[in-house]
């Protein structure tokens, strides 16, 4: 199977696996690499060129074609988009200099997997082989739902136009794909806004379940602690915890007094800070190698995501160390979860917080989603087969 030569085209390097996008991203291109012929084509954004080397080292590739794109979210690049008829994110994902770099690749290749529909744009119009487009989310309905979120007017309207735009490209780009990987949230959203699903499979977005491996939590080894996890600049994570600061956070430490809550991840945004007013008892961790050094003494685990789409990786994690987690709607998506069965989902504040409080009192409430969430993804959640059904569906095409 290694005569075949892929080639994996995606908008950030996948390595180290820090965000729940590049673990899937790894976790996918390194299968690959084991079992075909691949080359990676990949932008670089934030700290990612000095990954480089390690990544080269931790995957066997044929080539890899890597440059620095660095074009920010501005109110000057979205005119700029306009005028241009692009999408915001494509906009700023584009680079003459990159294209012009990977042209001859795609001689070379029989299949290119295109990791993040941003990078369709570097899809040539006469490729002959074929495309596999793996999706990260329903893209448009992200920006819809961000823009039902914004009280600004002016606001409200670019960011619905936007979902318009977004969803427009996608449409064009499902088009020309053989086969295109979403997860099963996001194919039911994409079937009930008119778009064709038939090239569609499932897939999932996971996280660490070697952590399935690691012994029970137990409760009264667990600090009064309350846990999140998240890429702190992506704009779902910065609007989730500032919601839970503003609107939660003070009643818990009623409550609770000696509270406890660590924000895992680098570089908080402004705002996530200013929500945070130098609280003392808010610990921001900075980026966590281990995730389980945290999580293991952490009595309530939270993700309150308000907008997004498919399967939210945060979730997933606690999941696997069995961690008790308080969720909304939106961070229940796509996964086999029942409020009050083996987790706990709430959209207002105020159940949000009880739901806090009752895990951080309740061990025997505590005991019963550790242990149901566990079995559940052991079951239905595990990188081993997912690889092996979208290795079939593969080979199919």
């Amino acid at each position: 199977m290694k005569t075949t030569h892929l080639l994996f085209l995606t908008h950030q390097l996948p390595f180290p696996p820090k965000s729940g996008g590049t673990v899937k991203s790894w976790n996918y291109v390194k299968f690959l690499s084991e079992n075909y012929t691949v080359s990676v084509a990949s932008l670089l954004k934030d700290d990612d060129k000095r990954h480089l080397v390690d990544f080269e080292k931790a995957i066997q590739l044929k080539q890899l074609v890597a440059e620095e794109v660095d074009v920010h979210r501005t109110a000057f690049n979205l005119v700029k988009s306009y005028s241009r008829s692009q999408s915001l994110s494509v906009f700023r994902n584009y680079s003459h200099s990159f294209k012009r770099k990977i042209k001859l690749l795609f001689e070379q290749v029989d299949t290119i997997v295109v990791d993040h529909y941003e990078m369709f744009q570097y899809v040539p119009y006469e490729f002959k082989g074929k495309i596999v487009m793996h999706t990260h989310n329903a893209e448009f309905m992200l920006w819809q739902r961000m823009s039902e979120l914004m009280n600004n007017p002016v606001k409200k309207l670019i960011l619905k136009v936007e979902a318009l735009r977004v969803k427009k490209y996608e449409k064009k780009i499902f088009d020309h794909s053989d086969l295109i990987y979403s997860t099963p949230s996001d194919i039911d959203l994409y079937a009930k806004h008119g778009f064709s699903v038939t090239k569609h499979k499932s897939t999932f977005h996971l996280g660490n379940d070697s952590m399935l491996k690691l012994p029970n939590l137990e409760f009264s080894k667990t600090e009064k602690a309350i846990s999140f996890i998240g890429t702190l600049s992506w704009e779902p994570n910065i609007d989730g915890i500032c919601w839970f600061l503003d609107n939660c956070w003070n009643t818990l430490k009623q409550n609770q007094p000696d509270l406890k809550l660590y924000i895992l991840g680098k570089d908080p945004d402004e705002r996530i800070l200013k929500s945070a007013k130098n609280d003392s008892q808010i610990i921001f961790t900075g980026f966590v190698k281990e995730l389980d050094s945290v999580l293991q003494k952490t009595r309530a685990y939270i993700v309150p995501l308000r907008f997004g789409s498919g399967m939210k990786v945060k979730v997933l994690e606690g999941l696997y160390r069995g961690n008790p987690c308080v969720t909304t709607s939106v961070g229940a998506e796509g996964l086999k979860l029942t409020d009050s069965d083996n987790i706990f989902i709430a959209d207002e504040a105020k159940k949000f917080t009880n739901d806090c409080i009752t895990l951080l009192e309740n061990e025997s409430i505590w005991n019963k989603f550790r242990d149901k969430v566990r079995a559940l993804a052991k079951a239905e959640y595990t990188w081993d087969a997912l690889f092996e059904k979208m290795d079939k569906e593969l080979k199919d095409l």
